[in-house]
């Protein structure tokens, strides 16, 4: 016991020097260990920085194909992007294959001009004049919507909120319905009041819609886009319109959300983005005085094709961002049968050819792919997946 006794009352004298020496010490370690941190996350940095640059100006000068799956097209089927694989439809039915070839689900129906939308993980489908609407999630599970009036178009949210323009004599239904298949919004437009909607589109969540009206007012046509909030904010507004636009002498054949709050407008000669999760705003306008031949779309990017007008090449592509900014213009000339974007990669290919891109305007790949390929589709770094007439192929560019 006495010992234990001196040896706290020495430790309480031990002068004050010591203690501060051993603070140091702890500061000391806490700052190499702090830099030793600091220049590993600095080389990780460095590292990152020179992979990116590296991967946006890779360039390839062929592919080799990893693995190939049989799996032919029925002659009719038309093929569309969905998940981590596709889609086939036509005239008696629709089926979701995964990428490795295997057939997740199959809903049969006949149609005679079946209407697809599809958005994240959900499919709708209908038939135009038809009045069933098949509303599919990712493991197949069907909703079957009867909407008892002819169909004229349709479109389907990422959470399977759907909305279907109806003809009905001389008034025109936009209705809604939830996952459930019930119909939770019906909007009555006319000629006369509203105008004829030409496209709709629903935000991400289903809480928003987006709709292109056209009207005619003393012999000349107006494009009109209003916005319908379904949720708390639009309670307080008439037939919960929370805001709209009205665009002299044009026709708006095109409108879509490109995400949650971003959402657009293409008129025949002009370009409008809106912003805005609860009251969507216009935020960008240019005013466009050549042809539109087609539009293409992603989250981040908007794809405005041009007929040529300078050099030798038959198209022009102008890419604007969400902001309003134009990323690129990029003349090309191949026949194309869609244009994809992928990341920070614009993809342009038919059914021989592939056209490469960055945003940055420097060319990675032009030449041959798979024949007769229906859809090509990105897979992460240099791989992607070609659907063609008779197989399913993962090909790796080199």
């Amino acid at each position: 016991m006495t010992d234990i006794r001196e040896y706290l009352q020495k430790k309480q004298k031990r002068p004050d020097r010591e203690k501060d020496d051993f603070k140091k010490q702890i500061r000391k370690h806490r700052v190499k260990v702090f830099l030793r941190l600091a220049g590993i996350a600095a080389v990780l940095a460095v590292l990152t920085t020179v992979a990116v640059v590296q991967l946006k100006n890779q360039t390839y000068s062929g592919y080799v194909v990893v693995s190939t799956v049989d799996k032919p097209l029925y002659d009719g089927s038309t093929v569309k992007e969905y998940q981590n694989g596709y889609l086939t439809y036509s005239k008696d039915g629709i089926n979701y294959t995964d990428a490795k070839g295997n057939a997740i689900w199959n809903q049969t129906y006949q149609m005679q001009s079946p209407i697809v939308s599809v958005r994240g993980q959900w499919v709708a489908v209908g038939d135009y004049n038809g009045h069933i609407i098949y509303n599919i999630d990712q493991n197949g599970t069907v909703q079957e919507i009867d909407t008892n009036l002819p169909i004229r178009s349709l479109t389907v949210s990422a959470n399977g909120v759907v909305a279907a323009v109806l003809e009905d004599g001389s008034v025109t239904w936009i209705n809604v319905y939830n996952p459930s298949g019930e119909k939770a919004v019906g909007i009555k437009t006319t000629m006369q009041k509203s105008g004829y909607p030409m496209s709709i589109s629903l935000s991400d969540n289903g809480k928003l819609m987006e709709v292109a009206y056209l009207r005619v007012e003393s012999g000349s046509m107006k494009g009109v886009v209003s916005f319908y909030n379904f949720d708390e904010v639009g309670q307080n507004y008439t037939d919960t319109m929370v805001s709209s636009y009205e665009y002299a002498d044009s026709v708006i054949p095109c409108c879509a959300f490109m995400n949650g709050s971003t959402a657009f407008s293409v008129a025949d000669n002009q370009l409008v983005l809106y912003e805005g999760a609860e009251i969507p705003k216009s935020i960008f306008q240019v005013l466009l005085s050549e042809e539109i031949v087609d539009v293409f779309y992603s989250e981040k990017y908007l794809g405005l094709v041009f007929w040529g007008t300078e050099g030798t090449e038959k198209y022009r592509l102008d890419v604007y961002d969400t902001g309003g900014s134009l990323v690129l213009s990029y003349p090309f000339s191949m026949e194309y049968r869609d244009i994809i974007f992928s990341r920070d990669n614009l993809i342009i290919y038919n059914e021989a050819e592939c056209l490469i891109a960055g945003l940055n305007g420097r060319e990675k790949y032009r030449g041959d792919i798979t024949e007769q390929t229906y859809l090509l589709k990105a897979l992460g770094g240099n791989r992607y997946l070609a659907v063609t007439k008779d197989s399913l192929d993962t090909i790796e560019m080199k």
